[in-house]
């Protein structure tokens, strides 16, 4: 490994510069552009903000998965999930080509930087991941799912769990980083039933949902990201 940073930590620590343009490939309302999106810090009151129990997803062909919180016991897991990754699911997730996954995990997966979740196989395996990490008065969405499992609402689901605890602690509003080619996420955020918005520079999409307080829980997830 090399004393230069990764592109993805050179993301983490600059931040995005809100941009007035919007992007033109996604139709959106216009509203407030997104926060900066790497200097995430502990959240002032994480107990509020609990991401939920273990549940079971079935997917169309009876496959049982479970989505449950994820902490730093799972990073084994994690890291091995990323491996099974292909360089553009990766590079979607990441904004850019992934090498050293086992530098970043630690700080996905520390709970004082906000929650994670993991959406296991039957075998154990993790093959999807989410991410709610806190940032000022606002919070980033990110997810992973494993190629091989995508298109089954995975993505969707964490998404959904993931804005109920950013409600429940009372955060506004939370957006996701993403290339602007990213039709599975823009898609999955538009499920969110949330007025959303978008922006981009220089191929980097920006998607801000307003969360509304108290709203109920959206259903079970259908086949999709």
């Amino acid at each position: 490994m090399t004393a230069s940073r990764t592109r993805l930590e050179r993301l983490w620590h600059r931040p995005f510069r809100r941009s007035d343009r919007r992007c033109a490939a996604p139709e959106a309302r216009t509203g407030h552009p997104a926060a900066a999106h790497r200097h995430t810090r502990p959240h002032p009151a994480p107990h509020l903000a609990a991401p939920g129990p273990v549940s079971r997803l079935s997917l169309p062909d009876g496959t049982e998965l479970l989505l449950r919180p994820a902490d730093p016991a799972d990073r084994a897991a994690a890291l091995a999930m990323h491996g099974r990754c292909s360089p553009a699911a990766l590079r979607l997730r990441y904004h850019g080509p992934v090498r050293d996954a086992d530098r970043y995990l630690d700080h996905l997966l520390d709970p004082r930087h906000g929650h994670s979740l993991a959406v296991t196989a039957p075998d154990g395996r993790i093959v999807a991941l989410g991410h709610l990490m806190w940032d000022e008065d606002e919070a980033e969405l990110a997810v992973l799912v494993e190629d091989a499992w995508q298109r089954n609402g995975l993505g969707l689901a964490l998404l959904r769990r993931l804005t109920a605890a950013a409600r429940a602690a009372g955060v506004g509003t939370v957006y996701a980083v993403t290339q602007a080619g990213n039709a599975g996420l823009i898609a999955a955020m538009r499920r969110l039933a949330a007025p959303l918005d978008f922006r981009c520079e220089d191929g980097t999409l920006v998607i801000t949902a307003t969360l509304a307080a108290g709203a109920a829980p959206a259903p079970a997830p259908s086949p999709g990201r």
